[in-house]
């Protein structure tokens, strides 16, 4: 499974959701997961094509 994690610091449950996706991170020969940092994102034209191709394909976007 893609797995996109989004990193934005707006949750206060952040432990919890990171618990999770370090378990779904462990098992990494059968989920593939990569994280976005979008807290200082410069909102560029390329920044926000990378990140909208890999959400779209992702089959699961987390945010934490």
């Amino acid at each position: 499974m893609r797995i996109v994690v989004l990193e934005t610091d707006l949750f206060p449950d952040r432990q919890t959701v990171e618990e999770a996706v370090a378990w779904l991170e462990g098992d990494g020969a059968t989920h593939c997961l990569s994280r976005h940092d979008v807290r200082g994102l410069t909102p560029t034209p390329h920044a926000c094509d990378a990140l909208l191709d890999a959400i779209l394909a992702a089959d699961l976007v987390v945010t934490v």
